[in-house]
């Protein structure tokens, strides 16, 4: 099970609790938010950056890379040429509006 924090800005999964770069923890965070519901990597941008940054689709890949590498059962799927999905139940703590 994974755990998204939101007052700690902390993930808990099998008991051990992590803390992630701000921008990865967004990332997770949103994708849990709206699990089960494919976003694209335009939906990241604008939700995770904003749209007073100019960023390049590809940055999102990066992240979700760098989150993977971390936590190789991650239940982030890819939605190839769309975006990515979290396709499990996950218990989140006091969500709050990205």
């Amino acid at each position: 099970m994974w755990i998204i924090n939101n007052n700690d800005k902390s993930i808990e999964h099998n008991g051990e609790v992590l803390y992630l770069p701000r921008k990865e923890f967004m990332i997770m965070s949103y994708l849990q938010e709206n699990s089960n519901r494919a976003i694209t990597r335009e939906e990241l941008l604008r939700n995770i950056w904003g749209d007073d940054v100019v960023v390049l689709p590809r940055t999102v890949d990066v992240h979700i890379r760098r989150i993977r590498k971390r936590f190789p059962n991650i239940p982030i799927v890819t939605r190839k040429c769309y975006g990515y999905m979290w396709k499990e139940n996950v218990e989140n703590n006091q969500n709050f509006p990205l």
